[in-house]
């Protein structure tokens, strides 16, 4: 995460760049950004779309791509490019877990583990060989969304068992997180910092190991239900990552508006697309858990 370029530099949302017309107002260099290093995913971005200047007036015509009208260049990476590939992976990921979890009630125990924990750990070795990709391939992308798909599919099939409709509530949940961090990104009232980035790594690095801590307490039985992450503090500690993983959402979205400024190629649209949908995904699970820790506790 520390290698995101936004953790190298300022970012900035839409409303960032505007300026008065007819004044002659330059746009300052891009050198904060440096160079497309490896966002919070690990996978690498692009140096020669990174290093791009900004001068002379602002034109309304030169600002947003695609949807948004901007005449990019021949092979250049648009909005809309990135939009539908996020589409597509989001499809993948519904449609996979759908599935998986019309399923959980005739594979048993057994099966339900199988998918879930296979297809969890089979999703990390796709996104640990993205993380080493310079753009993250389409097949992998797609791999990745079809398999973290039926993990969370299988999971909530299994809860949704237990805690009936709670599947249709974390999905809502979620809904309403991405739509936040998409309004508070486009409006401009929220935007990532270095400083603000830094700490959000450390909090993501602290929380790993305490996720990791608290699995293995409920496992070896030292620990009951949700272990350290149950009752008042597991909803609490849940809003909170939910929180910092709008910011990481805002911060993804801001790659693809940066990425859109500097032509990166078209193909970069998959990078981004991963990007965003693992965070969404993320902001999944965690809406997930509170549900379910609420419901436990009715």
């Amino acid at each position: 995460m520390n290698r995101n370029p936004y953790f190298q530099g300022q970012a900035t949302t839409p409303n960032s760049y505007y300026a008065a017309p007819n004044q002659g107002q330059q746009y300052p260099q891009q050198d904060q950004y440096g160079q497309y290093a490896q966002n919070q995913y690990g996978q690498n971005q692009y140096d020669p779309y990174a290093q791009a200047q900004y001068a002379g007036q602002y034109s309304p015509q030169q600002q947003y791509a695609g949807a948004f009208g901007q005449q990019a260049r021949p092979g250049a990476m648009t909005y809309d490019d990135a939009m539908v590939k996020t589409l597509i992976l989001l499809a993948v990921a519904v449609v996979s877990g759908a599935v998986a979890m019309a399923l959980t009630p005739s594979i048993g125990t057994n099966g339900i583990l199988v998918l879930a924990i296979g297809g969890a750990l089979a999703a990390f070795v796709i996104g640990m060989v993205a993380a080493f990709q310079k753009m993250v391939k389409p097949w992998l992308a797609v791999g990745y969304a079809l398999l973290e798909g039926v993990a969370l599919g299988a999971l909530t099939g299994a809860v949704d068992t237990l805690y009936p409709g709670i599947g249709l509530q974390a999905v809502l949940g979620t809904a309403i997180v991405v739509a936040v961090a998409v309004f508070l990104h486009v409006s401009g009232k929220v935007r990532t910092t270095p400083k603000g980035r830094r700490i959000v790594s450390v909090v993501l690095i602290s929380y790993i190991i305490f996720g990791i801590m608290n699995l293995v307490l409920v496992w070896t039985g030292i620990l009951p239900g949700f272990g350290m992450r149950g009752g008042a503090f597991g909803i609490v500690l849940g809003l909170v990552i939910i929180a910092i993983a709008g910011y990481m959402l805002i911060s993804d979205l801001e790659t693809v508006k940066l990425a859109v400024q500097n032509s990166a190629p078209r193909e970069f649209a998959w990078t981004c697309a991963f990007g965003i949908v693992m965070t969404i995904l993320w902001i999944y699970v965690e809406v997930l858990r509170i549900a379910m820790i609420l419901a436990s506790n009715r």
